[in-house]
C-alpha cells in the first residue's frame, strides 16, 4: 500500500539559535502535520545571516549594526547544543545547496514560506530563496505569516518583489502593516494570520517546557537589543519588588546583580516564562509567551531592537499599557486581568487555523 499523503516543504528561519525562530518553526510544522500532510522543514541556510563576521556584512550593515549582529552571534554560541537537541523534534529535508536547490524545488506537492521576517530585504540581503524562487512549475506556493518589514521596500527592489509575490498561489502575512505593503505591491490584500507560536495555547506549550529549578519568585529578563533604559528599568523593578533577576542571556549593557542563563535551550526558556513572577523583554516572542502564560510583564518597543509587531500584539490584547515607558511605581506591581487578552488570542488562533487549513486544502 503506497503512502498517498501530500508532501509540504516549509522554508523559514529555523537554524538560528533564536528561541522565537526555533519555536515558530516547530509550531508551524506541527500544525500543518495535523492537517494530514507529510511536512519537512527545508534545511536551508542563508549565507548573509550565517556569516555575521564577513566583510560583505560590514559593508551592508554599517559598523554599529555589524557589531550588534556579531555580539548576538557570539551570545548564541553557548546555547547551540540544547537548540540542536530541540531540533531533533522536527523533520528536515536534506541540506539545500546551490547544486540541489532545483531538485528540492520539485520534491514537494506544496511549499510554504513560513513565518518570521523572511521577506525583509535588509535582514537577508534580499535572499529570494525565501520567496520560493527555486520551486518548479506546477507545485503550489503559499506563505503563512510571512513578515515583509515595516516599510515599503526601496524602489530598486519593488519590481522584483512584485514578480516574486505574484507567483504565489496564496499569501498570508503576520502583520497588518505587512498586508498594506503587499497590497501596494501586487494590488491584492493578503490574509493576516497569527505568528505560529500563537497557534498553540499556553497549556500546549507547557507540556513541552522544562521547569526551572528555582524555588523563590523571580523576574525573567529576555533582552535582544542594546539599551541602557531597558536595563535601568529592570533595576527599578528589582528594587521595587525585591525579587531575584534571571537574565537571558545577560545584561547587554551595564552591570547588575542577576543569575545569567547562557546555555538554556527552547524548552528551558519556555519553563522560565511559565514560572516567572514578572517578565521584562524587548522581544516580540517575549511578549507572546508572557501573554500565553498570563505573566505580569513589561515590553520595550522603541529601543534599538524596534518592535512594531509587538505593539500590534499588545493593541490586539488591550495591553498597550505594558510598555516600559512612563510606568509609575504603582503600576509596576499591579495585577493584569488577562480575560480579554485570552479571548482575543483564542479568536485569532481559531481564525488563523482556518486560513492555514484552507491553504492546505488547495493541495
Amino acid at each position: 500500500m503506497t503512502d498517498t499523503k501530500k508532501k509540504v516543504g516549509i522554508i523559514t528561519f529555523h537554524n538560528y539559535d533564536n528561541y522565537g525562530a526555533i519555536l515558530q518553526s516547530y509550531a508551524l510544522q506541527k500544525r500543518i502535520r495535523q492537517t494530514g500532510k507529510d511536512v519537512d522543514i527545508i534545511d536551508y541556510n542563508c549565507e548573509y545571516i550565517s556569516k555575521p563576521f564577513s566583510l560583505q556584512t560590514l559593508k551592508k550593515k554599517g559598523l554599529f549594526n555589524y557589531i550588534y549582529g556579531a555580539i548576538g552571534h557570539i551570545c548564541y554560541l553557548p546555547r547551540r547544543y540544547r537548540c540542536q537537541k530541540f531540533r531533533k523534534l522536527m523533520n528536515y529535508s536534506r541540506p539545500m545547496t546551490a547544486e540541489n536547490r532545483d531538485e528540492i524545488g520539485g520534491e514537494y506537492d506544496a511549499y510554504v514560506a513560513g513565518s518570521d521576517q523572511i521577506w525583509d530585504y535588509k535582514l537577508t540581503d534580499f535572499d529570494q530563496t525565501y520567496f520560493l524562487d527555486f520551486v518548479q512549475e506546477g507545485h503550489k506556493k503559499f506563505s503563512y505569516a510571512a513578515s515583509i518589514g515595516e516599510n515599503m521596500p526601496p524602489e530598486e527592489y519593488q519590481e522584483t518583489y512584485r514578480k516574486l509575490l505574484d507567483d504565489f498561489d496564496a499569501i498570508t502575512v503576520r502583520e497588518s502593516y505587512g498586508a498594506d505593503v503587499v497590497e501596494q505591491l501586487i494590488g491584492r490584500r493578503p490574509g493576516t494570520v497569527c505568528d505560529p507560536t500563537l497557534l498553540f495555547s499556553g497549556a500546549e506549550w507547557e507540556k513541552l517546557s522544562v521547569k526551572p529549578r528555582v524555588r523563590k519568585p523571580y523576574i525573567l529578563v529576555y533582552q535582544l537589543g542594546i539599551n541602557t533604559v531597558f536595563v535601568d528599568f529592570v533595576r527599578r523593578l528589582q528594587k521595587k519588588t525585591g525579587l531575584r533577576v534571571i537574565y537571558v542571556p545577560f545584561p547587554l549593557v551595564g552591570i547588575m546583580r542577576c543569575r545569567m542563563k547562557l546555555t538554556i535551550g527552547p524548552r528551558e526558556w519556555l519553563g522560565l516564562f511559565q514560572k516567572a513572577e514578572y517578565v521584562v523583554s524587548d522581544s516580540f516572542h517575549g511578549a507572546v509567551f508572557s501573554i500565553l502564560f498570563n505573566r505580569k510583564f513589561f515590553i520595550m518597543t522603541n529601543g534599538h531592537h524596534m518592535n512594531k509587531r509587538a505593539n500590534q500584539l499588545l493593541e490586539l490584547c488591550g495591553l498597550q499599557n505594558r510598555t516600559i515607558e512612563d510606568v509609575s511605581d504603582e503600576q509596576l506591581t499591579e495585577e493584569i486581568d488577562f480575560s480579554y487578552a485570552n479571548r482575543k488570542i483564542d479568536e485569532y488562533r481559531r481564525e488563523s487555523l482556518k486560513q492555514l487549513e484552507a491553504l492546505m486544502n488547495q493541495i
